[in-house]
């Protein structure tokens, strides 16, 4: 895990699919505030008491208020002001779908400014009992025009971050002051299942995550959402000023009849199907609230006249600061007072999002995420590219010359410019392969090789791979990741092969060795070997283990790890997808989880010859088993009578074994080889014929 998931204070959460418009609904996952409440108050007697003296105040408030006639509010008998609130969305995300539009916002607070004014044109199917409460409960939403600093803001914060696949208290990166802003918080994942959940006023752990926390999907009607979705906003504002579920204090709807302590919302048990004719299951021939947005039913419409009152008391309350929200003073420091609204200078941002890979001579096609302001005009820097400008908003710009490359966008309008610049972005690696071998095999001792063969990634900061010779499988050394240190989690390092031209090998497959062990069964590394076919721009994975399966030794071990000889495991990956491919590159993918070091040595690539590599005469040259431990047979089917030489060397080119010699017969010939005799670690067979010579490559554990 990146990190542990924080335990949240009372909080109500919306499942995912809990605003899905369908009649069935046994998938769905309800709200966690009743479990969280008991957790709460277990820990913190004092909230519970809390707690349950100011929902009590508030059920005398609303039985006086019922008896005083507050239903002639929503006939225009009494008048009340409109509340405005500035609000502020900040869109976590990592340059996916969750990075919503600018518009899907927009939308959303449209959506929202419909539903608290009684504009939703749903309205019109209220079921007659509940027409002459439907409340215009008079508050509004405006986006932000002025940041805390007083600098000019569109009301939507962008912030690049992993919290997005989170989702908790810990997602809810850069809050603005909640006295002066209602905080949306929008991300990818939320770690409980839910789609958002709010604090009710006084509830909020700390100020700084006082607010509301939601699904990119559940945001306006729009983009990655849906009209149905949308109004999960309605309904978590509504919790977030003080408003309960119709049902009461609880997860669970259609359990036990409760209430909201509302006079006006009769009592239910809630509902996860919009049934409307027969659902007065908890007062005999008093139907219930089932169109509400507090409920789970699907089919909400509308607010009533008491949950107004109760929300418009929370906005003059001082729990939570809600009622410094809406004060002249706050709407005017805040900006959503300036009309029209200002122009904003735009913050520059591009994609591609992070540094990627390419063939010499590829293209690629650059895409402006300007935010803050729509940008108007656009001037692009490309080293290394062709063109090496643009004034275009999107342009493409190919890359002929290997090399590393900066990219930098100024985005600009009529209220200013701002420019990004992303170092070492574009990687452009040769277009043919370093590599032509029948065979490619590393064990990381030369240093100097490995420098200049292997691409070392590592873009989350602290521990890199290296090479250390402390530990090695073969020799005495290998690749080290030390990720003992790293405090953490979620940081991504890469280790990648150099280009190997595979065109020569029928059916390649791929060996290496690691070592790892786990420090406590809890840990979460993960090592992944992926594959490309196109200079790493893209990668496929073709093996992965993580958290126990990835140790190479049973147990765990609290110190740093390093590994004897025998504490090594190896890792056979068949690519023969990838057979005849001009220019392979293979990537050791390692992801911080909390854990140990890892090791990694004796990455060997092999397989039998392609005919091209065969010398005239020779059908078929084959070593195998490969690996092999107790025997390995060297196998060499002649189309001739011709000379034949076979020899063994070690990795230092010593000879260890030789069979044939002179002219052989046409056909078949086998020879064994007694492998174990020799020491584990990488040998080569070279077959000598004709002049040439054509080797494979063989293991022995």
């Amino acid at each position: 895990m990146k990190r542990t998931i924080t335990t949240m204070l009372l909080f109500t959460a919306l499942a995912t699919g809990s605003f899905a418009q369908h009649d069935n609904h046994s998938d769905h996952l309800l709200c966690g505030t009743d479990m969280m409440m008991q957790k709460v108050f277990a820990e913190h007697p004092e909230l519970k008491a809390d707690f349950e003296r100011r929902e009590a105040q508030a059920a005398e408030a609303d039985r006086l208020a019922f008896l005083e006639g507050y239903r002639d509010q929503s006939r225009g008998m009494m008048q009340t002001p409109i509340y405005t609130i500035p609000v502020v969305f900040h869109i976590i995300h990592d340059y996916g779908s969750e990075n919503i539009s600018d518009a899907q916002v927009r939308d959303a607070v449209r959506i929202m400014n419909e539903d608290y004014n009684k504009d939703n044109a749903d309205t019109s199917s209220i079921v007659p009992a509940f027409q002459g409460i439907a409340a215009d409960v008079q508050i509004q939403f405006k986006l932000a025009n002025l940041d805390p600093n007083g600098n000019c803001t569109n009301g939507i914060d962008r912030i690049v971050s992993d919290e997005t696949y989170i989702g908790d208290d810990g997602s809810k990166l850069n809050g603005w002051p909640r006295s002066k802003y209602l905080n949306i918080w929008v991300v990818k994942t939320i770690s409980s299942g839910a789609a958002g959940y709010a604090y009710l006023p006084g509830t909020a752990p700390s100020s700084g995550v006082d607010g509301i926390i939601i699904l990119s999907t559940y945001v306006g009607s729009i983009g990655t959402g849906n009209y149905t979705t949308a109004r999960a906003l309605t309904h978590e504002i509504g919790h977030f000023l003080n408003l309960l579920h119709v049902w009461g204090s609880s997860n669970n709807p259609n359990v036990a009849c409760g209430n909201d302590n509302v006079s006006d919302t009769p009592l239910t048990k809630g509902w996860t199907n919009c049934n409307l004719t027969t659902n007065d299951v908890c007062t005999n021939n008093v139907e219930e609230n089932v169109q509400n947005f507090m409920d789970y039913a699907y089919c909400y419409r509308m607010f009533t006249t008491g949950q107004k009152t109760r929300m418009h008391n929370a906005l003059n309350s001082g729990m939570g600061q809600r009622s410094s929200l809406w004060t002249t003073t706050n709407l005017n420091a805040t900006g959503v007072n300036n009309s029209p609204p200002n122009t904003c200078a735009p913050k520059a941002d591009f994609g591609p999002a992070y540094s990627i890979s390419i063939c010499a001579g590829s293209s690629v096609n650059f895409t402006d995420l300007s935010w803050n302001s729509d940008a108007t005009a656009w001037s692009w820097s490309f080293s290394g590219g062709t063109p090496s400008t643009s004034t275009l908003q999107n342009p493409t710009i190919q890359y002929n010359t290997p090399g590393i490359y900066d990219v930098t966008l100024t985005a600009s309008n009529t209220s200013g410019s701002n420019s990004k610049t992303r170092t070492a972005h574009i990687v452009v690696l040769p277009a043919t392969a370093t590599y032509n071998n029948t065979f490619y095999s590393e064990s990381f001792e030369n240093s100097s090789q490995v420098t200049t063969d292997w691409i070392i990634n590592n873009p989350g900061g602290g521990s890199a791979f290296q090479q250390t010779s402390t530990a090695g499988y073969t020799g005495v050394a290998s690749m080290k990741l030390n990720n003992y240190t790293t405090t953490t989690d979620g940081l991504v390092d890469e280790l990648i092969t150099p280009s190997i031209n595979l065109s020569a090998i029928n059916s390649p497959s791929l060996t290496f060795r690691w070592a790892y062990r786990q420090t406590a069964t809890a840990d979460a590394d993960k090592l992944r070997l992926l594959a490309s076919t196109d200079c790493g721009r893209t990668w496929v994975q073709r093996w992965v283990k993580s958290g126990v399966n990835l140790n190479s030794v049973t147990g765990t071990q609290t110190s740093a790890f390093t590994p004897s000889t025998a504490q090594w495991a190896l890792a056979t990956v068949i690519v023969t997808t990838y057979a005849n491919e001009p220019n392979m590159r293979f990537k050791f993918e390692f992801t911080s989880g909390g854990g140990n070091s890892v090791y990694i040595d004796d990455v060997n690539i092999t397989g039998p010859a392609g005919l091209a590599d065969l010398t005239n005469g020779i059908e078929q040259f084959m070593v195998f088993p490969n690996p092999a431990t107790e025997q390995a047979t060297i196998s060499v089917t002649l189309a001739e009578k011709q000379d034949l030489e076979l020899q063994v060397l070690d990795i230092t080119g010593r000879v260890i074994n030789s069979f044939g010699g002179g002219l052989q017969p046409a056909g078949s010939h086998n020879y064994q080889l007694n492998t174990a005799a020799l020491p584990a670690g990488i040998y080569f067979v070279q077959l000598q014929s004709g002049g040439k010579t054509t080797t494979q490559k063989l293991i022995v554990q």
